[in-house]
């Protein structure tokens, strides 16, 4: 055995021994996770079942010859008709097979005549993370983490938790009546405005990048800012009454902001090698719109790095952190949360470069817009105008707006003309509260990644 190989059989056994212990004992526990098969053939049964007994059975080889006709049946069923009609016993199966088949690509890694590479194993762990459901306690993402680990694509190093972090953590205090009272003792656009053309200098905004135009007709205020409220302070000011607010001095502690602060060389170093799906084209509301699938580092290396042509990527609105685990340990719920009627929050992430828009749309929940690198804009319109927002007719863009901010046809739409809004630039460290159903149009103004939690 020379070098190479030796390399490669201290891969697979780095990766198959703390990978195989996150599986159940028996290989019946294993098929219990498929909680309804009654829609599924008793061949594909079958054909399952024999898999999972030959992977128990230890003969890898022939488990991964099974598994190829089962991926195929199971993404015939996965693309058959609308996804929310889709049973969630095949998205359930599409994750088992998924396990089985990078368990059985790993230990086969050393067979040079199946031509296997550390690439391929990992892309196998996102698609079952992306197309599947979470099984055995979202066995996929640790795989994944285990699988990175051995292979050495994780190439960071957690710094230690330094105590001047503590200084930074949100002061949740009590706030008496007459501090409420005080608004403008906490809340000071004119001042932070001012702070901000100062900091504009250091900030990397890409400065072709132009901010949609002011229409005359229309009343724009900042929206307007406060410094670390408590939960009750936030709760009497805005989230009763529905107004947005942009909150400072809130996250900072966030270790994303601090002692492993994101930058797009950290990104790479704890997910590049990850698959993800991006949107392409310059918004969704347009023509040539599509979405692919590409890893992190070719979004960088294609769109934000060295960008070959005008054409935006953004990988927007994706559950990211229930795929990569090392990023969500940077971040955390925000505490305001706590005032929901739920305990489910919704996290996204979106990341891209300077330039890319979310077109005005509305949402049902409660948003912490958090903004971790690079700044954006905003603008909102509260949500009883939605008469004069001119909702586009369809299903599927029932909560976006005809209008185009950038260049807004005030003939077209005559009642957006006269309508009041708020706007702002989010900077790093700050979180923007978007209430329900409030219209927002978001526009990156440098290379951005904002983290947002959704909520009722």
């Amino acid at each position: 055995m020379d070098e190479i190989d030796k390399n490669v059989e201290g891969e697979k056994l780095a990766a198959i021994k703390p990978v195989k212990k996150l599986l159940p004992a028996k290989p019946e526990e294993l098929l219990a996770v498929i909680s309804e098969n009654r829609s599924m053939g008793n061949a594909f049964k079958f054909l399952l079942n024999e898999a999972v007994n030959t992977l128990y059975a230890g003969n890898d080889a022939d488990c991964l010859d099974m598994c190829e006709p089962l991926h195929h049946k199971v993404w015939e069923e996965l693309n058959t008709g609308y996804w929310k009609d889709v049973p969630i016993c095949w998205r359930q199966a599409y994750s088992l097979v998924s396990v089985m088949k990078a368990l059985c690509l790993c230990s086969l890694l050393s067979d040079t005549t199946r031509n296997i590479d550390h690439m391929t194993i990992i892309k196998t762990c996102d698609m079952g993370l992306l197309m599947g459901a979470p099984i055995l306690n979202n066995i996929l993402a640790r795989m994944s983490h285990e699988f990175q680990e051995a292979f050495g694509f994780l190439k960071y190093e957690k710094a230690e938790e330094e105590n001047s972090v503590d200084d930074d953590k949100p002061c949740f205090s009590e706030v008496s009546a007459g501090k409420k009272a005080k608004l403008d003792e906490v809340i000071n656009p004119e001042q932070d405005k001012q702070k901000a053309e100062k900091e504009k200098e250091t900030e990397n905004v890409d400065m072709s990048i132009s901010l949609p135009p002011r229409v005359e007709t229309q009343t724009t205020r900042d929206i307007p800012r406060c410094s670390c409220p408590s939960v009750e302070m936030f709760q009497a000011m805005f989230l009763e009454s529905g107004h947005p607010v942009v909150i400072t001095d809130a996250i900072g502690y966030w270790p994303a902001l601090t002692t492993r602060k994101w930058t797009v060389d950290y990104l790479r170093s704890v997910a590049g090698c990850r698959t993800v799906p991006v949107e392409i084209g310059s918004r969704y509301t347009e023509d040539d719109w599509t979405q692919k699938l590409i890893t992190i580092n070719e979004l960088i290396d294609t769109y934000i790095a060295n960008p070959k042509s005008d054409t935006k990527a953004y990988l927007a609105q994706h559950q990211l952190f229930d795929q990569v685990w090392e990023l969500r340990d940077d971040i955390s719920v925000p505490v305001y949360c706590c005032l929901g009627k739920e305990e489910d929050v919704d996290i996204n992430a979106w990341f891209g470069p300077a330039g890319t828009i979310s077109p005005l749309h509305q949402d049902p929940k409660h948003n912490f817009l958090c903004q971790v690198m690079g700044t954006k804009y905003i603008r909102l319109y509260s949500s009883e105008h939605t008469s004069s927002m001119y909702p586009h007719e369809g299903f599927l863009l029932h909560n976006t707006s005809q209008i185009d901010l950038d260049s807004p046809d005030l003939e077209k739409f005559p009642d957006f003309a006269s309508l009041p809004c708020l706007e702002c630039v989010l900077r790093p460290g700050e979180m923007l509260y978007i209430p329900p159903n409030h219209w927002h149009y978001v526009k990156s103004l440098s290379v951005s990644f904002s983290v947002s939690f959704w909520w009722q």
